[in-house]
């Protein structure tokens, strides 16, 4: 499945050669027509990130609603698609693609909101930056979708086609979460530290950046090693290896697998002092419940604070989202509220041009100082946020529980 999407990814680069694909191609249209305008969402609506996708979707739902499904003139619609595997509930290129196509097809779409992954992102961003439509993401955190820093090969500029940015996340991405982690080691008194990565290459650069920035701070990296993390895998020699280092602390950039679950169990055996640091790709209940007393030693940066740490403005919405969907809403629903309300308010400030999908992107590029529900930021020229908060995860009977919040400006 990673070489799929890595496959993918790559022919995404090429635009007229996935464009043309079955067929299909993508108009550039640079106006949405008449008043009637769409903003697409695609979110794996299968698998362990469904609840997720369904906190968000109904966010994005609750803006348009209280906003009138209108701005101005423009009637604004809303569809929701899926970029998951129905059998399987994980992430699908192929959906993701068509999703992708669909949304670029569509002359009345104005903006699209996702994806949740980041390698879903790679396969969907080249698609609609070549038609030219405003792309806001509630997730993605790699690096390589918005610089160049220890990003892949031809990175970010192969998912921008039309040479032109059209990508904004809404979540930190992974140089933030290396400076959190930098920042976090600092608080525990780490002065060495050993580093790995699954080989994924949505992961790797993580592990670099963290490495990095963990030198500039003082702490020694004894190593930063890629291993294979497939279910079976042995870690005997490199545990052995981490150990006889002096590491007082492994940060691990990787997925959490089983093979995930046998290192953490494996490393808190042999040195049941070890600090094991991980990404918030390990935020998952399956790999918490799965890591036994190793949670003790656990910590996980994440950029979803608790919802006490959002502003007050964050509790209307939640308190609206309950009587509206019913539940208790986690933080993933604010996520959704701003990737709406942003786009609706960048369609806002283009005023008579609010149909011009050129313009609607400049005016969401020149967001600055938005009072938001997660947080006051403004929009940087490579489609990253000012925000300056991240979380951080300790693992308590098996599950992720919120422990702190870092400042990382």
């Amino acid at each position: 499945m990673r070489a799929r999407w890595l496959c993918l990814a790559a022919l995404a680069a090429v635009v007229p050669a996935v464009a043309g694909c079955g067929g299909v191609g993508i108009s550039g249209g640079a106006e949405a027509t008449g008043n009637q305008l769409a903003v697409y969402s695609s979110l794996p609506l299968q698998g362990p990130a469904a609840p997720i996708s369904q906190e968000i979707i109904n966010g994005e739902r609750l803006a348009l609603s209280q906003a009138g499904g209108h701005v101005g003139p423009l009637k604004v619609g809303y569809v929701s698609l899926d970029d998951a595997n129905p059998k399987t509930g994980e992430l699908d290129p192929g959906a993701t693609s068509t999703d992708a196509k669909t949304a670029a097809q569509d002359t009345s779409t104005i903006a699209y909101l996702g994806e949740l992954g980041s390698e879903a992102t790679a396969v969907s961003l080249p698609l609609i930056n070549a038609a030219g439509i405003l792309q806001v993401s509630p997730g993605s955190p790699y690096i390589g979708l918005t610089s160049s820093l220890d990003a892949g090969q031809d990175e970010p500029q192969r998912f921008y086609p039309s040479g032109k940015r059209n990508f904004g996340r809404l979540v930190l991405g992974d140089q933030a979460q290396a400076t959190a982690q930098a920042k976090l080691m600092r608080g525990l008194g780490v002065h060495k530290l050993f580093v790995l990565d699954d080989q994924n290459p949505f992961e790797v650069p993580l592990a670099q950046l963290v490495a990095t920035q963990a030198q500039r701070d003082g702490v020694a990296v004894a190593a930063h090693d890629s291993i294979v993390t497939t279910p079976g895998s042995v870690f005997t020699g490199e545990i052995e290896k981490i150990v006889g280092s002096g590491a007082q602390a492994v940060f691990f950039a990787g997925g959490g697998g089983s093979g995930a679950v046998t290192l953490w169990r494996a490393l808190h055996r042999a040195e049941p002092h070890l600090l094991l640091l991980g990404s918030s790709a390990l935020v998952a209940e399956a790999f918490a419940s799965a890591i036994g007393s190793a949670g003790a030693s656990t910590y996980l940066t994440t950029p979803v604070l608790a919802l006490a740490e959002y502003p007050p403005a964050s509790r209307r919405v939640l308190d609206d989202y309950r009587r509206q969907f019913g539940g208790q809403p986690g933080a993933y629903a604010l996520y959704g509220f701003e990737a709406m309300s942003v786009v609706l308010d960048a369609i806002r400030r283009a005023g008579s041009h609010g149909n011009d999908r050129q313009t609607v992107i400049d005016r969401y590029f020149a967001t600055a100082n938005r009072d938001s529900v997660l947080g006051r930021y403004s929009m940087q020229a490579d489609g990253e946020t000012t925000l300056s908060r991240y979380g951080v995860d300790r693992i308590v009977d098996g599950r992720a529980q919120f422990y702190r919040a870092l400042d990382i400006r």
